[in-house]
């Protein structure tokens, strides 16, 4: 692996905004945002599911309360990048789960890494 490459690609990417990726855009915003958006993206390629208790417990408390991962979650459904769907077993869960948007941007986004 090229790591100085890697670093100059996350340097000039990583901040960057590309308005045309809009649920990239708004889960870059902030640390915890793009933490939230990694979990969610890490447990569809991986065919798990994830609840909102999943993404609160990977995140330390200093960080972020429960509070601003749940405003995360709401405001990523409000804009249609995240699907919340009760849970088969447990009614009172819901699996977080991406839109076929917010995985299509992402890998959108991963080709500049590529370069």
């Amino acid at each position: 692996m090229n790591h100085l490459k890697l670093l100059k690609n996350l340097n000039n990417n990583l901040f960057k905004f590309d308005n045309k990726l809009r649920s990239v855009k708004f889960f870059k915003k902030d640390i915890i945002s793009i933490k939230i958006w990694f979990q969610i993206l890490l447990s569809h390629y991986n065919n798990k599911d994830l609840h909102s208790e999943d993404i609160i417990s990977n995140i330390p408390r200093e960080y972020a309360s429960r509070v601003t991962v749940f405003k995360v979650i709401d405001d990523a459904v409000k804009k249609n990048f995240v699907f919340k769907i009760k849970d088969r077993n447990d009614k009172r869960k819901f699996n977080i789960t991406p839109s076929i948007t917010m995985i299509k941007e992402f890998e959108n986004w991963c080709l500049k890494f590529k370069q």
